[in-house]
């Protein structure tokens, strides 16, 4: 567990240096896949950028709405939580989606074709951020002792002496495998709004069964956690792209 980095007088969170990373590894990414609509790097850019300040600003506001019981009952470290970490993937996404409409409506650009262009970027990000998570000790797994078991040391904040699931590796793995085929179906698919279909769906399903490997402390909704929840609209909307988007652009094209 490396919470921080200390570079001579510095302190710099880990989880902030993945991040950046996992910003611009998206980035360059967005360069080549933005062609597949023509899309500007400028354009791909801005719209990024956007839909960053918009996920960071969601992150974090899920993040305080989630743990705001143990925020106020730990005042004294919840401004380190939240500059170390402190944040909710899910709010992230809420927010980046937001952020990135709002570029589109504002130059009236085809948002469909630019959500297509941005999930490699995303699910690339995503990969690193987990990394990021398993170095900081958040988003941590159940209690295993099978291969590959994660041993925090003593006095982190994740259960120390024990073996615990990797979940922040496993799901890193999957992302930067999910990376890979999105760049596949994206440069295959002739539908626009199926490639970011396709990531709400195996995202979604991924995520919804990865909570069930992990323990640490986060909200409930009913019997599911609240990504759980939120998985299955997620899911949902995956489902939407797929099956109505086709199904309107076709009828656009008809009428036209």
């Amino acid at each position: 567990m490396y919470p921080l980095i200390h570079i001579f007088q510095y302190t710099i969170p880990t989880f902030g240096v993945l991040f950046l990373i996992g910003t611009g590894c998206g980035f360059l990414l967005a360069i080549p896949t933005a062609k597949k609509y023509h899309i500007s790097t400028m354009d791909a850019m801005f719209f990024g950028l956007f839909g960053i300040i918009g996920g960071i600003i969601g992150a974090k506001l899920l993040y305080i709405i989630v743990d705001l019981p143990n925020l106020i009952a730990s005042p004294e470290t919840a401004l380190i939580r939240l500059a170390t970490g402190g944040a909710v993937f899910y709010g992230g996404l809420i927010g980046g989606i937001l952020g990135g409409f709002l570029y589109t409506r504002v130059y009236r650009l085809d948002a469909i074709k630019f959500f297509d262009i941005a999930v490699p970027s995303l699910a690339l990000a995503q990969a690193f951020g987990r990394i990021g998570c398993f170095f900081n000790g958040c988003c941590y797994g159940i209690p295993y002792d099978g291969p590959l078991a994660v041993h925090y040391p003593v006095g982190a904040y994740p259960p120390s002496g024990i073996g615990l699931f990797p979940a922040q590796l496993s799901e890193s793995a999957f992302l930067f495998i999910l990376t890979l085929v999105l760049m596949v179906v994206l440069w295959k698919s002739r539908n626009p709004g199926f490639t970011t279909g396709f990531y709400l769906i195996a995202a979604g399903i991924f995520r919804f069964i990865n909570e069930f490997f992990r323990s640490d402390p986060r909200g409930i909704i009913g019997f599911l956690s609240t990504s759980q929840f939120i998985s299955l609209i997620v899911i949902a909307f995956g489902l939407l792209f797929i099956i109505k988007i086709p199904q309107t652009l076709y009828q656009k094209h008809l009428k036209n």
